[in-house]
């Protein structure tokens, strides 16, 4: 948003509980905002597909006027109508391996004098956007 000279909103950032009916009252709210969105970033998949339904129901062109990206690039968004644009995988399966490793690295480690276990971990596992082609 720097790079681009945008500056932070905090109108155009909605919390909800990641229902279909929170997601629809959200959905609500940043479209009755005096900027108009093009663009919606969701917490996950689901939240988008619901986002997308309401949105089709509030007959707003999803190829013109707005826009989603999501988070999970779950196999789901396959089988929708209208799909993201783009979704970020964040590979679920290699987190839970990595945190494995650790669990069982401290585990395995022996305690220390203060009884605490040894180790530091910083483990960054980059995630990818993954552009959705239209169907």
């Amino acid at each position: 948003m720097t790079k681009n000279r945008l500056k932070y909103d905090p109108s155009l950032v909605v919390s909800c509980d990641l229902t279909e009916e929170g997601t629809r009252m959200a959905l609500d709210q940043l479209l009755s905002n005096k900027r108009n969105p093009t663009a919606i970033v969701t917490f996950n998949d689901y939240v988008a597909l619901y986002a997308i339904k309401h949105a089709r129901h509030l007959n707003i062109d999803l190829d013109k006027d707005l826009q989603f990206v999501s988070y999970a690039n779950l196999p789901i968004i396959n089988y929708m109508d209208h799909m993201p644009v783009a979704s970020v995988e964040q590979f679920p399966y290699l987190q839970g391996q990595k945190a494995t490793d650790i669990l069982l690295d401290l585990l395995s480690a022996k305690e220390q004098e203060d009884g605490d276990r040894q180790g530091y971990y910083k483990i960054i596992v980059e995630s990818q956007l993954v552009e959705n082609k239209k169907k």
